[in-house]
Formats: structure tokens, sequence, C-alpha cells
């Protein structure tokens, strides 16, 4: 989802049509291949940024086949979620209960799509795309289930959001033992009167495995309630998934959103 702002217009990474006489092709993006897995994501709280990095960092960790979105600044997008869910279902039959993910995601270039809004939602944001690092979870069932799936996860020791948003808050994922396995992030989020109730879809991308090289593919589509706005910086040590990109400290914005969503992830051989 894109961010968005209290008056329902949508933030800077929303995509808008430009005139002009020379324009440049739409990147292909890989087609879904394989059998699908399904994850249904119920009574989730969500903390959403979007935080700026250098263009070559975030090339260090996407392949060259896929075209990496810049803003008129000449920066990346590395989009930020830690998600606590109440409960997540995995392929109608796995229950996890609480369910919690962080997950790092890097701006692709893709096709200018607005899809229909969900029921109960004002307006449909901008389709957007996004290479995946790994999903992290702290979860041992969660875990081992999805790789049954084929799906590339990274189990976590810890993910802390910090508390109910509204005041400020310091959260951390801590990924090993060691000191230099982890990242966290200070944030204060104001929260709004009233939601913003709008309807969000990203299609992420991951290629992965070294014997066996695997691509998935997914499509996620969340009913998101947008509580209210604030600014994040996050740390990272030089061991963690933020660290190896070459990246200390980032600052962005942030939104404290409310979610439920319905996630189609297929899985195929490269």
């Amino acid at each position: 989802m894109e961010r968005t702002h209290r008056d329902g217009g949508h933030g800077h990474g929303a995509r808008i049509m430009k005139n002009s006489s020379r324009v440049s092709p739409v990147p292909q993006l890989p087609r879904p291949r394989g059998l699908p897995s399904f994850l249904t994501m119920i009574g989730c709280r969500e903390l959403f940024a979007e935080l700026p990095i250098d263009p070559a960092l975030a090339r260090s960790a996407v392949p060259s086949s896929y075209a990496i979105k810049q803003s008129p600044a000449n920066q990346a997008k590395l989009l930020f979620l830690v998600q606590e869910c109440e409960k997540g279902i995995l392929d109608g039959a796995l229950l996890v209960r609480p369910l919690r993910m962080a997950q790092l995601w890097i701006e692709l270039e893709g096709p200018e799509e607005v899809g229909p809004a969900l029921p109960g939602t004002t307006s449909s944001l901008p389709t957007s795309y996004w290479y995946a690092l790994p999903h992290q979870m702290d979860s041992v069932v969660a875990t081992t289930a999805f790789r049954v799936a084929g799906i590339d996860v990274q189990r976590v020791m810890r993910i802390d959001a910090g508390g109910a948003p509204g005041a400020p808050r310091r959260g951390e994922v801590v990924e090993g033992r060691s000191r230099e396995e982890r990242y966290g992030w200070e944030e204060a989020t104001r929260l709004w009167d009233a939601p913003n109730i709008v309807t969000g879809r990203r299609w992420f991308y991951r290629d992965y495995g070294r014997l066996l090289k695997r691509r998935s593919v997914g499509l996620v589509i969340c009913r998101a309630a947008f509580l209210g706005d604030g600014e994040i910086t996050v740390t990272a040590s030089p061991g963690s998934a933020i660290g190896r990109l070459g990246i200390g400290s980032l600052h962005g914005l942030s939104n404290a959103v409310e979610i439920n969503c319905r996630v189609e992830i297929r899985v195929g051989r490269l």
C-alpha cells in the first residue's frame, strides 16, 4: 500500500501519469508460476514506513532483471513493515496465533494500475511493486509451514513493535544471539480524529536458492484503516538484514495501520 494522509490523498509514493512525447516502456515483471499458497491475516496492527535509500545499495539486494523505482531526487525506497496479527491462517488449515512478521521490501518499476476498492473502503490506492527480502518471523510453526510451502523466510528470535501507536515507542527485531544481528527503531505517531479506510494492493517478488533456484511471486490485498502518521528513525547493526545492505541508520515517514489481508503466493523454478 502507498503511504496515505488524513485528507484522503496519496503520499509521495502515489503514481501520477505525466504528459510526454517520449514514454519509457513499462518494465516486464515475472508472471506467477507454480501452485498457490494462501495466507489470511486477521486483526493486524501494522507499522508502515517508507525510507529513502541509495539506489546503489538497493541494487546490491535486487537482481539486475528487476528495474528499481527511483524518486525525482534519485532515491530508491525501502518499505519497512512490522505486523502483529491476532491470527494468520495458511492454506485454510494452519492457524498461527499470534502471527508476527517484519518485512523489508525495495520498490520496483511496474505498470500503472488501480484495482477495485474492497467493500467498506473509500478508495483503492495505486498498485505497487516490490522486491522482497526474506520474510522475518519469530514463530517456529509459521517459519516451518512457510518453508514447507517453498517460501523464503528467516526465523528470528524476537519481533517487538514497541506497543500501541499514539505515543513515542521503541521497537526491535532481534535476528540472532549476537548484538550484530538486530535492528531497532524509534517512532511517534500522531493519531487522527478518524481513520482513513482504503484498499491497498502490492505485488512482491523474490528470487532465491542455490542448488534449486526458485522465484516467489505474491499479491497482497488489504483492507487498511490508516490511523495516523509520524516519523521514524531506524538504526541497524552490521550483521542485520538492513546492516548487510550497507545501511546503519535511516529516517523516513511512518503510518499506524490496522489491516486485514489476503495474500496469494506462488513459487516456481527459475
